[in-house]
């Protein structure tokens, strides 16, 4: 039987056709630089690896106690170095609970303002190196679950740093993801959202002491169902480096799910997310919204000036 396949608005096939994508479908990245934050280990690590083979120019932002992430953006543009790529892969789950300095819950103020904060600073590098420029976002199949707290989105109220403020942090991750790339549109700039399903990597695996019966479960689960880092990393590697997709952003790459757990194969692939909020322009724009208002609170706190709205 063969095979119809639609032609992508890039004048390619569809890239929503394509299955199976892997390390050898990526191209050569020769001349591009791409930064991934959170690749010390894991995904971040894998990915990182496969667009350094190939030729890019990775620069991984691991977490440091003494550097905030405005530090890192003027280290960054004090080298003068083209962005093509920011891969936001950075993220914590099931941490003790606590705050941020700046007063945000941890899950939401790492997961999410964290990644808003960076995306922000650095829009201006993706630009200049545009067209072609990509931010890619680490969400999570926990989105399902998430939920905005309109009138609490720092989390000052949360009584935990549990599931539901990461799935929280998840969901509004595909939001910010989908609204940026919406103003970003024309720019050359585009945003696109992944998900690995359950991974048997350190942030999962260590998590038994946090004696709760929801960490215990989730440990069982991912021994049980959960992927090797380097598979689960396609979900990165493919928005971050696969030409197909241009013209597709605000996609989401993620394996076949079927509700909390997902298949370990086609890691790739493009779905649509099963959160209603991923799919509501007007949360979108809300939500971006008030966040601008809240980290621009906070920067001119502590003296810093204030971010820009994304603009094409």
């Amino acid at each position: 039987m063969s095979k119809t396949h639609t032609n992508g608005s890039n004048g390619s096939v569809d890239p929503r056709s394509k299955h199976f994508w892997t390390t050898r479908d990526m191209p050569p990245q020769d001349g591009k630089v791409v930064i991934v934050t959170g690749a010390s280990s894991g995904m971040g690590w894998y990915c990182a690896q496969a667009l350094a083979e190939h030729g890019a120019h990775v620069i991984i932002a691991a977490r440091s106690l003494d550097r905030s992430i405005v530090d890192f953006a003027k280290a960054f543009k004090k080298k003068k170095l083209p962005l093509h790529t920011l891969v936001n892969n950075a993220g914590v789950f099931l941490v003790p609970h606590d705050h941020t300095e700046e007063g945000f819950e941890t899950t939401v103020g790492i997961n999410y303002f964290g990644h808003f904060l960076l995306t922000h600073l650095l829009m201006d590098k993706l630009k200049e190196s545009a067209p072609g420029s990509r931010v890619v976002s680490m969400a999570s199949l926990f989105e399902l679950l998430g939920n905005v707290n309109w009138s609490d989105l720092e989390g000052k109220k949360a009584r935990e740093s549990g599931i539901f403020e990461y799935s929280t942090s998840k969901v509004e991750i595909i939001m910010m993801v989908r609204e940026m790339n919406k103003r970003l549109k024309g720019s050359g700039v585009e945003c696109f959202a992944s998900q690995p399903g359950l991974v048997q990597t350190q942030l999962n695996m260590r998590k038994l002491d946090h004696s709760k019966l929801t960490s215990n479960l989730l440990d069982i689960s991912t021994r049980i169902y959960g992927q090797r880092a380097d598979r689960a990393s396609l979900c990165l590697q493919r928005p971050a480096s696969d030409p197909t997709v241009t013209g597709y952003g605000g996609s989401y790459f993620s394996p076949p799910w079927l509700w909390i757990l997902a298949l370990n194969f086609d890691h790739a692939g493009m779905r649509e997310p099963g959160n209603s909020l991923a799919r509501d322009e007007a949360a979108w724009a809300r939500l971006y919204n008030q966040t601008l208002l809240i980290v621009n609170h906070k920067l001119q706190e502590k003296g810093l000036g204030s971010i820009e709205p994304i603009t094409a």
